[in-house]
């Protein structure tokens, strides 16, 4: 119960040091101005107060004891060194013996201040700083006023004390501090030399990376620094409560249950007793999605028939040439270096560029603000966006992040400006972070980095402008409980959808249902074509027909002995659907329920501990997903092929996981390979495998790396 750390008390014992516990002094005894005893009364643990903390309290009858020393250091602390008997100044005291100040740190005399221990009694070294800190701006407010240290701008630099801040997890797995070495009690006890020896590196290194596995903010403000330019962080921003309509609630996280229910409240959570499978949290999540849809059926039209997806027109690049460089220093949270700056300025200099400027921050509303009407006030057609951002392009990848997300946000939605007429490099990844390591390598990649880009910037090509006929049915094939149900999910949304059964009985309940046509006793020979415009070719008794669709579910049994027939007049293949595992490599990742066929989704998807229902509404909702509801945007660079080199081997063909490779009729009767850019990843496997390097990348293609390759060989 001693106040003291285990390890002070067994420092202390090792040192010689006695310990009497269970004691309190109340009188020091001497003569002729010499202490030469201790009078101790002995106590006992009292009643926990509010805390739960048992203060020592006196024995009732006890003796007290007397203890012979000639020396005594008094360091309990409790209490100031001011009496008020004794006092020398007319300021008002505390019943602690301390200087009573208000929020300010001013004493009851106008013009005086006070700080520290003297005010608030003792403390840590580190309050004693702040609290300093503290008079010193309410001095600096009475003398000069200054707006630097006016109320307002205190209130984002201060430490709150009304928020309740989160506690550190307890699933946190506990790590011992390293032990701090410490010289020999038979060398210590005889000096006042420091005890502790200090920590290795090594050891240094472990309790940083140990002190930082709470993940907890400990309102240290150093992020305030930070962000001090652009005002980012308030940690005094108030709680607001808010209100949003909704038809529907989907609750993902059970401890995030509202103690509500109806039948648009939707739970995507699995049972307690479920197993934590990601895949099947993913079909509980699309099953929930789908019933969220079907809930909301009536709130707006359903496409039918067919349509034509296109994306939006590109405005183009203008045949004249005005570039724009803007070089983000991302806030200064990396540095950035007077260099840099004297660059960017003396790039004006250069041909076709019309403007060249450093921002502070381009992902803040005013920096985006900024670039955009300079572009349009100096009619810029070519803008180098040097900044955190890696790409233009209308897609989030793994290194995408909130920021990089958000600038592109503002530069490209309803602007219009073109993703096509900006050429953008990661400065922040490939420049700034190396700053504080070698300031003379940074300049360097930065003097490179900016010319490489600048050069790219001059020959930038439009984006291309894709147009994709899609029919708006979906076609289910089987009869499982699975299918049916994903028929069911679809229709009930306002789908057009076509039921394949392999018996004369349609199910009872979408006998009457309008939104589904039923292809009784139907034997569903093949299966051909891509999202959107995919071909069912089936007979009914001694008719055969082939119809068209814009998506595809099948059920486990069709998935088995129905073949896709990817282009005519080219061998069938037997529809996959592989799913990833520890250990096993080859696999691509797909969704659960999705195949290696754009549109092409598994009623019942194996291997996967969910009901049938869900199953069958996760595919459902999958297949909605896809249908087009305005114009699409092309999200990246596709693949090119060469037709004049091209050989029509297939091989491109045939390693193709996302079926986006034909083959067409070229001029001498033979064939070459065509790429739907709609369906195009741009991943690079049919590169990997062209013997005649027809297919490539439309920037960074063959010529470019061999003109690389010759550079550093040179």
């Amino acid at each position: 119960q001693i106040p003291a750390d285990s390890h002070e008390i067994e420092s202390a014992e090792k040192e010689g040091v006695t310990i009497r516990d269970r004691v309190q002094t109340i009188e020091f005894k001497g003569d002729k101005g010499k202490l030469s005893c201790i009078r101790c009364a002995p106590t006992q643990p009292g009643k926990p107060d509010s805390n739960g903390i048992s203060w020592p309290v006196k024995v009732v009858g006890a003796v007290p004891l007397e203890l012979e020393f000639k020396r005594a250091f008094v360091a309990i602390g409790q209490k100031g060194m001011f009496k008020e008997d004794q006092k020398k100044f007319n300021f008002s005291l505390t019943n602690r013996g301390t200087i009573a100040v208000d929020e300010s740190m001013r004493t009851s005399i106008p013009g005086i201040y006070a700080a520290g221990d003297a005010a608030t009694g003792p403390s840590t070294v580190v309050d004693a700083m702040a609290s300093g800190r503290q008079s010193a701006k309410a001095v600096h407010r009475q003398l000069t006023s200054h707006r630097e240290f006016s109320a307002e701008k205190d209130i984002h630099t201060s430490r709150p004390v009304d928020i309740d801040f989160q506690k550190i997890s307890k699933q946190i797995p506990f790590q011992a501090r390293c032990i701090m070495p410490e010289i020999e009690p038979a060398k210590r006890k005889l000096n006042f030399k420091e005890v502790a020896t200090g920590l290795t590196e090594s050891q240094a290194l472990s309790e940083t990376a140990r002190c930082l596995q709470c993940g907890v903010c400990s309102e240290c403000l150093e992020c305030v620094d930070a962000c001090g330019d652009i005002g980012a962080i308030n940690h005094h921003e108030p709680y607001e409560e808010m209100i949003e309509n909704t038809g529907v609630i989907i609750i993902a996280d059970p401890s995030m249950a509202p103690p509500v229910k109806g039948e648009d409240v939707i739970r995507a959570y699995g049972p307690r007793a479920a197993k934590q499978d990601v895949y099947a949290m993913f079909i509980r999540g699309f099953a929930a999605a789908a019933s969220g849809l079907v809930s909301l059926g009536g709130s707006s039209q359903r496409p039918k028939g067919h349509g034509t997806s296109f994306t939006t027109p590109d405005q183009g690049l203008s045949r004249n040439i005005r570039v724009g460089v803007f070089a983000c220093k991302c806030n200064d949270s990396l540095g950035w270096l007077p260099e840099m700056t004297h660059y960017i300025d003396g790039l004006k200099n250069m041909e076709h560029i019309v403007h060249a400027q450093v921002v502070r921050a381009a992902c803040t509303p005013e920096g985006s603000l900024d670039i955009l009407r300079t572009i349009r006030e100096k009619g810029i057609t070519r803008v180098l966006l040097a900044s955190c951002v890696c790409c233009p392009l209308n897609f989030v990848c793994s290194a995408c992040t909130d920021q990089k997300s958000r600038l592109k946000e503002a530069l490209f939605t309803a602007t219009g400006i073109s993703r096509s007429m900006v050429e953008t490099c990661n400065m922040r990844g490939e420049v700034l972070r190396l700053i504080k390591k070698d300031a003379d390598m940074a300049m360097e990649k930065f003097v490179g980095l900016i010319n490489r880009s600048v050069e790219r910037s001059r020959r930038l090509k439009a984006l291309p402008a894709l147009a994709r006929n899609y029919n708006f049915t979906t076609a289910v094939i089987g009869e499982s409980e699975a299918a049916v149900n994903s028929a069911r999910t679809l229709a009930d949304a306002g789908f057009d959808v076509f039921l394949f059964g392999a018996n004369n009985t349609q199910p009872a309940e979408m006998k009457a249902h309008p939104n589904i046509h039923f292809f009784a006793d139907a034997s569903v020979k093949s299966i051909s074509g891509t999202i959107g415009d995919f071909h069912i070719s089936f007979e009914t008794g001694d008719f055969f027909q082939t119809l068209p669709v814009g998506a595809v579910i099948v059920g486990e049994t069709s998935r088995k002995n129905i073949k896709y027939i990817h282009q005519k007049d080219l061998p069938s293949m037997t529809i996959t659907s592989g799913r990833q595992k520890s250990g096993i490599s080859g696999i691509p990742y797909s969704l659960p329920g999705a195949t290696s066929i754009p549109g092409l989704f598994l009623a019942d998807p194996p291997d996967m501990h969910v009901s049938k229902l869900k199953k069958g509404a996760a595919a459902a909702i999958q297949a909605a997903s896809i249908m087009p509801r305005g114009p699409r945007q092309s999200k990246g660079f596709t693949v090119v092929i060469d037709k004049i080199i091209c050989r029509g081997c297939g091989r491109c063909l045939h390693m193709c996981p996302y079926q986006a490779i034909t083959l067409m009729p070229n001029d001498i009767q033979g064939w070459y390979a065509s790429v739907d850019e709609a369906l195009c990843k741009g991943c690079g496997n049919c590169i990997s495998v062209c013997p005649s390097s027809a297919a490539d990348s439309p920037y960074r293609n063959q010529g470019f790396l061999e003109r690389i390759i010759e550079e550093l060989l040179v």
